[in-house]
């Protein structure tokens, strides 16, 4: 088995958070006199640094995208966290993983309070050895340094670990902190091999099948 450390990203590769974000997004927006994006604009809002996607998706300013992200989270806190869903099977591969010795955790550039919030919801938390995420720095823009904190957290070397994630945000930060990547072509950002051009993948998982396939073999 080559990877001793797996690491998985949140939104899109553990669960389907979709329908929390979206609508919290729109709650925000409307909150705020502003239109709401067509739904394909709308997806901007699911994987990225939440203040990114308030620019890139509403061309907000910078002051505006700030509040923009304190209403979001209010209403993400109150609701939106638990409007998720577990992916079929990824509570069974964590377990299996778990069997042979892998030491499991989770690196999201969602707010690290959310995440392990949301796990300990969906009785999952206990299956990582270590839940990162961001702090309350709304302006972070990069994966790469939560990565490393949970590396870091696992008390791995980087040559035994590899992120398993959904989007480019994800095959990024895996760079960055100098571990190998896995893509998953469920979750929000990678659809088809296509959107992998560009991006260094150790293996694409179509399914929760192949990826286990890979990890234990």
């Amino acid at each position: 088995m080559k990877y001793k450390t797996v690491l998985f990203d949140f939104d899109g590769t553990l669960v389907d958070s979709s329908r929390g974000i979206l609508h919290c997004a729109q709650k925000t927006l409307a909150d705020m006199g502003q239109d709401i994006p067509g739904r394909e604009m709308m997806k901007k809002f699911i994987g990225p640094p939440l203040k990114l996607s308030f620019v890139n998706a509403c061309g907000m300013s910078d002051e505006m995208a700030s509040e923009a992200v304190r209403i979001y989270r209010e209403k993400y806190a109150e609701a939106g966290m638990f409007e998720v869903d577990i992916y079929p099977g990824m509570c069974e591969l964590l377990d299996k993983l778990s069997d042979a010795g892998v030491v499991c955790a989770v690196a999201s550039v969602k707010r690290e309070e959310i995440v392990r919030k949301t796990l300990t919801h969906l009785g999952m938390a206990n299956k990582f050895a270590a839940i990162c995420g961001a702090s309350g720095d709304i302006n972070i823009t990069t994966k790469g340094h939560i990565v490393s904190e949970a590396v870091t957290r696992t008390a791995s070397k980087k040559e035994d670990c590899i992120l398993v994630g959904d989007s480019d945000y994800d095959a990024v930060g895996a760079e960055e902190a100098g571990i190998d990547f896995c893509a998953v072509l469920w979750g929000f950002g990678f659809e088809t091999m296509q959107d992998l051009k560009g991006f260094t993948c150790r293996y694409v998982a179509q399914d929760m099948d192949a990826l286990e396939k890979f990890l234990l073999k």
